[in-house]
């Protein structure tokens, strides 16, 4: 009767396991086809849907435990300014990997070596490559909202395609860092660049 018992458990723990796991991938594949409100690059709609993306990305990759330099926070930093940072601002104090996130805001790239996670406003365009220079090798996610960031060696780009946000990934680039994507966040891009 007691081995019957625990492989009923069992089953009903990889059941509970299963569901969560289809819920999460449900959860992200409706979020990653939102349509953009407004279809404009101002729309705070947009924003927030960028934001949200972001929060998801933090849930769905996984870093060194040498990555985190105060063991109970999830940094998300934002280089330069950007419309989305007030967005941004509102995920502090949720939780990710059971860590709190605190929202910064930095003027170099040096100072995301203490985030796990890094936006890059359009604002430092000019300097686009030194950043992604600064961020080579080192286990911090680097986002922007730029179509070519992927091509040029960031890891995550946001683009607003026909109405609705969509995302590459530069997987050599992620990988390099020591980060790992979660299999289902690779199935929900629109492109994945740096595959052998």
């Amino acid at each position: 009767m007691g081995v019957l018992t625990y492989i009923i458990r069992w089953l009903l723990h990889l059941r509970l396991i299963f569901l969560r796991h289809c819920t999460v991938w449900l959860a992200a594949s409706l979020l990653m086809s939102l349509p953009v409100p407004g279809h404009t690059e101002t729309s705070i709609g947009e924003y927030s849907l960028k934001t949200a993306f972001i929060y998801n990305f933090a849930k769905f990759v996984e870093w060194p435990d040498s990555a985190f330099k105060k063991k109970d926070e999830f940094c998300i930093a934002s280089l330069g300014r950007s419309p989305i940072d007030r967005e941004l601002a509102a995920l502090s104090g949720k939780t990710v990997q059971g860590r709190s996130i605190v929202i910064t805001q930095i003027r170099t790239p040096e100072e995301a070596n203490n985030c796990q996670v890094v936006f890059i406003s359009r604002s430092e365009l000019v300097r686009f490559d030194s950043i992604l220079e600064s961020l080579r090798n080192v286990p911090v996610l680097s986002i922007a909202d730029r179509d070519d960031f992927c091509i040029n060696g960031g890891m995550l780009s946001l683009v607003n395609e026909g109405g609705k946000i969509v995302f590459d990934v530069n997987i050599k680039a992620v990988q390099r860092s020591k980060l790992k994507p979660n299999p289902q966040l690779l199935r929900l891009a629109r492109k994945i660049y740096g595959r052998q």
